[in-house]
């Protein structure tokens, strides 16, 4: 059946469900008081943004469940280079999730945030990663902090920018392997940075 609404990228890098991702996140939840639904979807959009390098965020499709999409926006949209997709025509956010994965033309390079297991099912059967929200959002959020700091703290490299290739290793190295990962993952980041400043040496 053709959808009036189908998927726009078949070369994604992540493919994120927002509600899951924003019930997840520790900042953006809902222990924090956005005031409304708009506001709070609005306010994962612009974690993204800050959080991603554009490259990054211009690979990123964001999807929505379609039972309350903003009136003063069509079903699917780009902000800023992210895509935003609300799965209108479709009942709910995994069904549509589902055809960007089964679309995807290099599945092995897509990274699909959600906590959902149908979802999950979808991206291994097609050998994509899988992740759960809580810890992509925590991954990320500490792969970006701690390169930030390194470029304040590094002074004979001012300039120095994080590339989407570098980036994208990191993510997927931080995908790859779920079992233990809440209880290893300090440990694992801490090897892995230390690991990457003494190569730089």
């Amino acid at each position: 059946m053709k959808r009036e609404n189908p998927p726009q990228s078949t070369s994604s890098l992540f493919l994120i469900d927002g509600y899951n991702l924003w019930w997840a996140s520790e900042d953006l939840g809902p222990d924090n008081d956005t005031g409304t639904l708009e506001g709070a979807r609005q306010s994962l959009i612009n974690w993204l943004l800050a959080t991603l390098t554009p490259k990054l965020a211009a690979k990123t499709v964001l999807v929505f469940d379609a039972k309350n999409p903003p009136a003063n926006r069509t079903s699917i949209y780009n902000y800023q280079g992210l895509i935003v997709h609300f799965a209108v025509g479709y009942g709910e956010a995994d069904t549509l999730m589902e055809e960007y994965i089964e679309l995807h033309t290099s599945p092995r390079n897509l990274t699909v945030v959600s906590s959902d297991h149908r979802v999950q099912r979808a991206a291994k059967r097609r050998r994509a990663q899988a992740i759960d929200s809580n810890l992509w959002y925590q991954r990320i959020n500490h792969e970006m902090k701690s390169k930030r700091a390194a470029q304040k703290t590094d002074r004979s490299k001012p300039n120095q920018t994080l590339s989407e290739t570098e980036v994208t290793a990191w993510l997927q190295n931080f995908g790859l392997d779920q079992q233990g990962a809440g209880e290893a993952l300090q440990a694992k980041i801490e090897e892995e940075l230390k690991e990457k400043r003494r190569r730089q040496r």
